[in-house]
């Protein structure tokens, strides 16, 4: 076996749609994984008070967390890493959106999450991807101290019409990456963030090749990681622009395709299994 390294998104990826997974299957697995020196991230657009309340103590501290598309990366509750936007920027994008109906944003600071709206439903939306929520007027209150590392933008559009949107805020801000996400979501970070960036983070810190890592995702904010890996898997469910960009495709998310994929590669003691899952000759 050569994977050193594996980073999992979490939403349509490795959660089914009703926010569940096998809990049980996971631990043996991830015992597995670790015995034999693999390092695991959960890379996520969630933040990281959310993702880490999918796990029991003893998982958390034996895995990486990638938050806010991989902008915020935590080990054992201690920050080891963030990229953040221009504070200008923010406010920037904040008016530039208000412009336009249906295009709801909320600031991550990856401690916190700052969300403007008071309406009901969609604080609830906001809430099924962060635990730690501040409402304000305008992001101009957020305290100064406190850095941006993501900006979410909850749609009401059809996913065309968020590309459009995604491509529209790429052009305009140099300094930022604008992205798709599952659910209705469009995704803002530094240019030199995102998933990507945690990848090569973790790459860097224990020598760790492209070709011994693996990737799982389903929609775009995963594609910076996928850029970063040999092994970059995507959802039967995934975006189709996210599958043209892998080597790999497995089953959807609410099959558990993932894990099935962890126990074959425990399995097996090279990688020639991954054939039958190959999407494109790159």
């Amino acid at each position: 076996m050569t994977i050193k390294l594996i980073a999992i998104d979490m939403d349509g990826t490795f959660l089914k749609t009703d926010k569940t997974y096998d809990v049980a299957r996971f631990k043996r697995i991830l015992a597995d994984l670790l015995a034999r020196d693999i390092i695991v991230c959960i890379a996520s657009g969630n933040s990281f008070h959310k993702l880490e309340a999918y796990f029991d103590e003893e998982d958390r501290n034996r895995l990486y967390f990638a938050g806010d598309n991989g902008n915020y990366i935590v080990r054992e509750q201690a920050l080891l890493h963030a990229i953040s936007i221009n504070p200008e920027t923010v406010i920037s994008i904040e008016h530039f959106l208000d412009e336009f109906d249906g295009f709801q944003p909320n600031v991550s600071t990856g401690d916190k999450t700052y969300f403007r709206e008071t309406d009901e439903e969609e604080l609830e939306i906001v809430k099924r991807y962060n635990d730690r929520i501040v409402l304000v007027e305008t992001f101009n209150d957020i305290p100064v101290n406190e850095q941006a590392v993501k900006i979410a933008i909850h749609s009401e559009k059809a996913l065309h019409e968020n590309k459009t949107m995604a491509r529209i805020i790429n052009e305009r801000y140099d300094d930022c990456s604008a992205v798709t996400s599952g659910d209705g979501w469009l995704d803002v970070y530094h240019r030199d963030g995102g998933k990507g960036s945690s990848v090569r983070y973790l790459q860097d810190k224990y020598n760790i090749s492209s070709d011994e890592t693996m990737a799982f995702g389903d929609s775009l904010n995963d594609s910076s990681m996928m850029r970063e890996v040999l092994y970059s898997v995507s959802m039967g469910n995934a975006d189709p622009d996210l599958v043209a960009e892998t080597r790999y495709q497995i089953g959807n998310n609410n099959d558990l395709a993932v894990l099935s994929l962890l126990e074959e590669l425990l399995a097996n003691d090279s990688m020639a299994f991954m054939k039958k899952y190959r999407t494109h000759k790159r």
